[in-house]
């Protein structure tokens, strides 16, 4: 490790500022571009170096204060001015989009936050501290051994979240519990019209909890999680009371999801994702939902479709996905538990329309080949990594056109932003 002073010129593809020193490119989260910054190197390689900040020498304009000490770790575009978050964000999408597909693909819409804090769904907080006075904390961005501390919780998610993690906190100091004994706290929350549960994660099958009823929390979940695997994961249901799951209300309809299942950060703007991938369907025989979480996509065009078919390797969302389409009346709506590449091929068979939502790694190769076989008139994707949105998006152009693409900035102050793109068979 060595202390550097360096100038950085532009922010790239993951967020962190980019500048030169020695011949090599540096790396490094919460400098703006044209601000000259003292870093320290946390790692070497031959062409290029990563370094976390020590002090920003030059001040960009742009800049402001953060609101929170522990940014770098949750979000280190707290120190960029909302206006320059978004136009950053949009240059970076449509960037990432030419690099992986060789063509120029504008954004025809960014849709902004009106909240930069408070809009996450879900939390997770480690704990650090001597038994009987632990404390929440972060993981250091790149350097998983240190951690900041969060005496107060963390501004991405709610007040109330928050104070409801906080006594969950102070009941397990009460009982003198220490890192050995708890993995982690996460909180879901549902924002309209309002309601969570916290889920307690532990190391041990014999800790004994107290009555954990609080008017902040509508459910409490305490899991034995095996310590040697560093994954939240439930092994073991210890103790629980109220409600497991959370249920959003979404442009008239109610989608309930469990504490385990993926849900969209940002019920906002994903409720402005839903009107957009709405005007890009039409009325059709067959709609395909592959990634289908627990369907809430799928059931707001269920309408547009004679038959929906709703795909998601999740089993637990996959039951809550059947459960939402009973509750918001959805009789044409079938949901198939499978891995979309292990998704018998008849089910595609005839699809009008193919709604893609993957995960981060985007769409298997096998899954890429049957959508070229079958080509349905129209591909929605929407996606959260546009550099795998972009390599998929590069077969798709082979047979088809985009006719719509827009963004959303779901993650405020983080470099991480929602890209649907829209494609027309030629």
């Amino acid at each position: 490790m060595r202390e550097l002073t360096v100038e950085f010129k532009k922010i790239v593809g993951e967020g962190k500022a980019l500048g030169r020193s020695d011949g090599k490119v540096v790396f490094c989260y919460g400098v703006l571009p044209n601000e000259t910054a003292r870093v320290r190197t946390t790692v070497e390689k031959r062409n290029f170096m990563e370094a976390e900040l020590i002090e920003v020498l030059t001040p960009s304009p742009r800049r402001v204060a953060p609101a929170e000490d522990h940014y770098l770790s949750c979000s280190p575009w707290q120190v960029m001015d909302y206006e320059f978050q978004c136009e950053t964000k949009k240059g970076l999408i449509e960037d990432l989009l030419y690099q992986t597909t060789k063509e120029t693909i504008r954004l025809d819409k960014f849709y902004t936050a009106s909240k930069a804090f408070g809009y996450r769904t879900k939390i997770e907080y480690s704990f650090t501290g001597p038994a009987g006075h632990l404390s929440f904390a972060f993981h250091k961005r790149g350097n998983f051994r240190e951690m900041y501390l969060l005496p107060g919780g963390c501004a991405l998610i709610s007040p109330e979240a928050n104070a409801a993690a906080l006594e969950i906190l102070a009941m397990i100091n009460s009982l003198n519990l220490s890192t050995s004994d708890v993995k982690t706290l996460i909180i879901r929350e549902a924002k309209k019209p309002g309601s969570r549960v916290a889920v307690l994660y532990l190391k041990r099958q014999d800790i004994v909890l107290p009555d954990m009823k609080s008017p902040r929390l509508n459910g409490f979940v305490a899991a034995y999680s095996n310590p040697l695997s560093p994954m939240s994961q439930v092994d073991a249901i210890l103790s629980a009371w109220g409600d497991d799951f959370v249920t959003e209300e979404l442009l008239g309809g109610k989608f309930s999801y469990g504490f385990d299942c993926f849900f969209q950060n940002n019920m906002e703007l994903f409720e402005e994702a839903l009107k957009e991938i709405r005007g890009a369907a039409f009325k059709c025989g067959k709609l395909v939902d592959l990634y289908s979480g627990v369907g809430v996509i799928g059931l707001t065009l269920r309408d547009l479709a004679d038959k929906v078919y709703a795909v998601e390797s999740s089993a637990n969302s996959a039951k809550y996905a059947a459960l939402n389409a009973s509750a918001n009346g959805a009789a044409n709506f079938e949901m198939v538990c499978s891995l979309s590449e292990k998704t018998a091929d008849d089910l595609f068979d005839g699809t009008d329309i193919l709604v893609l939502d993957p995960p981060r790694a985007g769409l298997h190769n096998k899954v890429i080949k049957r959508i070229m076989e079958i080509l349905p008139k129209r591909i929605i994707y929407l996606s959260c990594n546009p550099i795998t949105q972009g390599r998929d998006a590069a077969f798709f152009l082979e047979k088809y056109k985009i006719i719509r693409s827009a963004g959303f900035d779901f993650y405020p102050n983080t470099p991480h932003a929602e890209t649907l793109l829209v494609f027309e068979k030629e």
